[in-house]
């Protein structure tokens, strides 16, 4: 069985999310799945660890590795019309786009997966099947955050109605996409996202001599951020070597500005991860991860802190009880407030031996979430397709 892969996904991230999802599932896939990706060069992490080669490579490695004077002009010529675009021949070429296209066109593959939602692969398809990943539907939910012509919304129409099956991540996925765009459910498979086997050790050396909740990831719109710092308060008040250490982008002005209003700017601290073991370290040394976010479509970070050992404190919304079942303190956020502070102050008070017990339910909860299962799900998803 031949399946070809594109590069949406890794030309949008160097890293996360659905780009890691998708190299996971590639690594993992049985030995009767030969994949492809059309992919010639990639900044994504995951991919360069795969061997493929970084941006830039192929246009320095052209004829010669030095510049001259109509280098950039013989290397845009030569690929455009390689890829069979003469008329783009003076335009720079989008090597991976081009390469997806070259090798759908070819037809080597039994099916194929776009790793995103653009529809330019329609025209080129023929009568291949294709299979497309449905990680979330929180622009159709969220149409407050989202413009009615917002261009995902737009492909989505496009691509899922016309798909072969469907791959859902969650089931709570599977539900809001055959709601809202009135699938089929026999056209959906759930295939849950998996954890990293690589065995973790934690670190001798701490990030931080304090105590800390840790909250991981983007915080805008439904991610509750606003909420989870005003409950915050009174538990910074209460607990003066507690503080919030916060990963993703930096504060920003209104994030700093609304810390600075509710007076706690000082005890909420940015830090950037640049390796998986500190990621893992971070989580691995918190009082408890918190996870305070109205919707997602799986929820990746839950199985980061359970594989660090570390605490986990959920929003009881979307498909949080579903991933995390018992292995997880619940608190509800509701009409902009929520019942953290309580739920913390029973987490924060278990004597050692309650706290690792709770830590060994988490531990059984990961075994459920496994990459090789999930490859293996993935994989009869195509047997079916081809069949």
């Amino acid at each position: 069985m031949n399946v070809l892969y594109d590069y949406q996904a890794f030309d949008m991230q160097t890293h996360g999310g659905v780009s890691r999802c998708f190299a996971e599932l590639y690594r993992h896939l049985p030995d009767y799945v030969h994949a492809d990706f059309g992919i010639c060069e990639t900044d994504n992490v995951y991919l360069q660890q795969m061997g493929f080669r970084p941006n830039g490579y192929t246009y320095k490695h052209f004829i010669s590795q030095r510049d001259f004077k109509w280098k950039k002009g013989l290397f845009k010529a030569y690929y455009n019309l390689k890829y069979g675009h003469p008329e783009k021949w003076d335009k720079r070429p989008i090597l991976n786009q081009l390469k997806t296209e070259f090798m759908l066109k070819a037809g080597k593959f039994d099916v194929f997966h776009p790793t995103f939602f653009d529809s330019y692969f329609l025209n080129d398809i023929g009568n291949k099947p294709f299979v497309i990943t449905v990680h979330d539907m929180i622009p159709e939910l969220y149409p407050q955050y989202y413009a009615r012509d917002d261009i995902q919304i737009r492909q989505k129409n496009q691509v899922i109605p016309r798909a072969a099956h469907i791959v859902a991540v969650s089931e709570q996925t599977k539900k809001d996409l055959v709601r809202m765009m009135h699938i089929p459910e026999e056209k959906v498979t759930v295939v849950y996202h998996g954890a990293d086997s690589s065995p973790y050790i934690p670190s001798e050396r701490r990030a931080f001599d304090f105590e800390y909740i840790l909250y991981v990831g983007e915080r805008h719109f439904y991610k509750n951020f606003d909420v989870f710092a005003k409950d915050c308060i009174p538990i910074l008040k209460r607990h003066k070597e507690l503080k919030v250490v916060c990963t993703g982008k930096p504060f920003d002005y209104d994030e700093q500005a609304m810390l600075e209003g509710y007076g706690i700017a000082d005890r909420f601290v940015y830090r950037f991860m640049e390796t998986n073991q500190e990621f893992l370290d971070l989580y691995h040394n918190a009082v408890a991860f918190v996870y305070p976010s109205d919707y997602e479509g799986f929820g990746i970070p839950i199985l980061e802190a359970w594989k660090a050992d570390c605490p986990v404190m959920l929003n009881r919304a979307s498909c949080f009880p579903e991933i995390a079942g018992d292995a997880a303190i619940y608190f509800q956020v509701k009409d902009g407030s929520s019942d953290f502070e309580e739920q913390f102050e029973t987490l924060y008070h278990m004597d050692s031996n309650e706290r690792s017990r709770f830590i060994d339910v988490q531990r059984s909860r990961l075994q459920r979430y496994s990459w090789e299962s999930s490859a293996q799900k993935l994989a009869e998803v195509y047997k079916t397709v081809i069949e």
